[in-house]
């Protein structure tokens, strides 16, 4: 087994409810409580969650102590912008300066009380930084205060890593910053050392994008600085458990992550609605264990041989031999 550092999120230890069952499909559960949970589940050692919605100026300092009585570290906290409805056409790249100003304020101060917490990262993810129909955004401007507000946003506190976690869609039909290219091309050009990029392995997948490829472009730029699981169907951004749907690309994945010697975070990003929270994450850390595991049965000499010759049916042999049926 490996050592991994495994975190988890705060919004999904609740009642997580959907579009058509908005309280959820089981009862709520207090910020405090979800914590305890999160100290319950095998192999998690730290939380994530949005300021100021689930951790706020008035709770952050009793909940660091909890965290700290719970053996818990802070791994991300995440400026809850999108939520705000006067941002629904943006936040960095809102139209109206003055609105601008508020998202970026925000997350001034998320940095601020991340920096209280010792939490490894700030997150900004576009969400509505985006559009609906052809002809509703300025492709020039809003490119440019995109840059300049990530630009800030890292200069802020140069000691604090930022990580950018791109997506194609939802909530907004285009999302700027839909792809690991575009991702990765922004970050260079505004080019901060404490700004990089979260990759959602769910957010890769609806893009159709191969996850070792994408993680191995971004590492190859140094630019991956965390990492968020899940699994979906590549349709939508279903946050089902951990490989189990695209299990031969999570494996490829983990492979590539020691070969590039990652050592950081995995993240569990994971929106169970109708199964418990934490035997989800328990499953979901168990299904990465596996991959390692079915990794450990071949020789890595062996699959790096393949890749040399291309040869597929060798390949075959040794993903029989992963699942131990040969």
């Amino acid at each position: 087994m490996r050592d991994l550092k495994v975190s988890v999120g705060m919004w999904y230890l609740g009642a997580a409810g959907d579009r058509f069952v908005k309280q959820g499909y089981r009862p709520d559960r207090k910020i405090e409580e979800r914590f305890k949970v999160a100290g319950r589940i095998p192999g998690v050692r730290g939380l994530e969650m949005h300021y100021p919605t689930e951790i706020n100026d008035q709770t952050y300092r009793p909940l660091k102590k909890l965290a700290g009585d719970l053996g818990l570290e802070f791994v991300m906290i995440t400026p809850h912008q999108w939520v705000d409805p006067d941002l629904k056409f943006g936040q960095y790249s809102n139209p109206d300066k003055k609105l601008r100003r508020k998202a970026l304020d925000l997350a001034k101060r998320t940095i601020e009380v991340a920096g209280e917490l010792g939490a490894k990262f700030v997150c900004y993810w576009p969400a509505q930084d985006g559009y609906d129909y052809p002809f509703q955004t300025d492709f020039r401007r809003r490119w440019d205060d995109l840059a300049s507000g990530l630009a800030e946003m890292a200069d802020f506190n140069p000691r604090q890593r930022i990580v950018v976690e791109y997506k194609a869609y939802d909530p907004r039909t285009h999302i700027l910053l839909p792809s690991v290219g575009q991702c990765v091309a922004l970050l260079n050009e505004i080019n901060r050392p404490n700004l990089g990029i979260n990759i959602e392995t769910g957010h890769a997948s609806i893009m159709n994008e191969n996850l070792a490829e994408s993680f191995s472009f971004a590492l190859r730029y140094q630019r991956l600085f965390h990492t968020h699981w899940n699994d979906n169907w590549k349709m939508f951004d279903d946050d089902l458990m951990v490989g189990m749907v695209n299990l031969w690309e999570t494996v490829e994945l983990l492979f590539w992550l020691e070969e590039w010697g990652y050592d950081g975070w995995y993240g569990l990003d994971l929106f169970p609605y109708r199964e418990m929270p934490e035997d989800a994450a328990e499953q979901s850390i168990k299904n990465l264990q596996m991959g390692f595991t079915m990794l450990d049965r071949v020789g890595r000499d062996e699959i790096r041989q393949c890749m040399k010759t291309s040869d597929a049916i060798q390949i075959a042999r040794l993903m029989r031999r992963m699942v131990a049926t040969e």
